[in-house]
């Protein structure tokens, strides 16, 4: 019991010599910041450029830091901790400093730089590289204080190295759409608000809709129906994109109209490019023509091509052209004529 109490004895001067330093070191540290924050309103904030505005923040929070690093790291210098364990800590302490530092700078960048961009990628790319160089930086500093500690971190690697390639075999999946999804904002087959085809829309439903979002896993798209789809990127990349409103909002579509063979063929044409010129989202070049694609079984093949100011309207300008054509064709007496199969019987017993 004595034993113990004159190890205390002994060892308050420490304590108090640790309390003290760090006493000292939190009072650097205010006057540093009272400092510092002078030289921002005083010279930074009068500059023209934003960079400093950037960089300035970090610096100071890094020397402030660096204060209350450097009395903790003396504090415990004056308590006899060994060596090797003032080293590993102070790896840990600054290295944790500096990633937290170097993260909050990079929101920095992301907020005043990346953000004011017209390019998408770098909205993309640039949280992942943050996330990346974060992690990255963290293991490295842990790595390397348990190698001061005398731990082998060999062993550690080879099995982080082993536990990577699980998970990478594991989510081979998602690393393909999120590999997809930057290629897809990279080369931009379409981008948000564009109307494109869709190959998987459920049964019965609208088959094509507007991109509302393009992630790094997957792509929504609001079908007409407004029914959301969520189409992973991994499928976008292997297939034809077929995008409506890519160059232009404009675009042509072709209307077949079948009529029979005793139908005057003039007066057709001229009643289906007279119904296309009067309706309604119709454009005047390219103009509206008519063509005969070919002559089948029980008809006279047509197609009407009209140019349209809304890709759209497609569907509502085809549906309107092709009721008024059938309501014309009724009143001029030109027939749209349907398969038609005569029967013969023959009467064996009159032969």
């Amino acid at each position: 019991m004595e034993e113990l109490e004159a190890k205390v004895i002994a060892f308050l001067p420490n304590l108090a010599k640790a309390l003290i330093i760090l006493f000292i070191g939190l009072l650097f540290a205010k006057i540093a910041k009272k400092a510092l924050k002078k030289f921002e309103v005083n010279v930074v904030k009068k500059t023209k450029t934003e960079i400093d505005d950037i960089i300035f923040p970090f610096a100071e929070k890094l020397i402030i830091y660096a204060i209350y690093a450097s009395a903790i790291i003396q504090a415990l210098k004056q308590l006899y901790v060994p060596s090797k364990y003032l080293v590993a800590i102070t790896i840990l302490v600054f290295g944790v400093i500096i990633v937290n530092l170097l993260d909050k700078f990079l929101d920095q960048v992301q907020h005043k730089l990346v953000k004011k961009t017209t390019s998408k990628l770098d909205d993309v790319v640039f949280p992942l590289f943050r996330r990346v160089l974060k992690y990255s930086i963290l293991i490295i500093v842990l790595l390397m204080s348990l190698q001061t500690l005398g731990i082998q971190v060999t062993a550690a690697l080879a099995g982080m190295g082993i536990a990577g390639l699980a998970i990478s075999l594991a989510a081979k999946d998602t690393l393909a759409n999120i590999i997809a999804g930057i290629f897809i904002i990279v080369d931009q087959p379409f981008t948000v608000g564009d109307r494109i085809e869709i190959w998987n829309a459920p049964k019965g439903t609208s088959t094509w809709g507007d991109v509302i979002d393009i992630g790094l896993r997957s792509t929504k798209i609001r079908t007409t129906d407004n029914i959301v789809i969520v189409i992973p990127n991994a499928e976008i990349a292997k297939r034809d994109v077929i995008n409506y409103t890519a160059i232009s909002p404009k675009i042509r579509i072709r209307i077949p109209v079948g009529i029979s063979y005793d139908s005057d063929l003039k007066k057709a044409e001229e009643i289906m490019l007279k119904i296309a010129k009067e309706t309604k989202g119709v454009v005047s070049k390219p103009e509206p023509k008519v063509i005969v694609k070919e002559f089948g079984e029980s008809s006279i093949d047509l197609e009407l091509r009209v140019g349209i100011e809304n890709a759209r309207e497609r569907r509502n300008i085809t549906s309107e052209i092709s009721r008024r054509i059938k309501e014309e064709f009724d009143k001029h007496g030109i027939e749209i004529p349907y398969p038609k199969r005569h029967v013969i019987i023959e009467d064996k017993s009159k032969s």
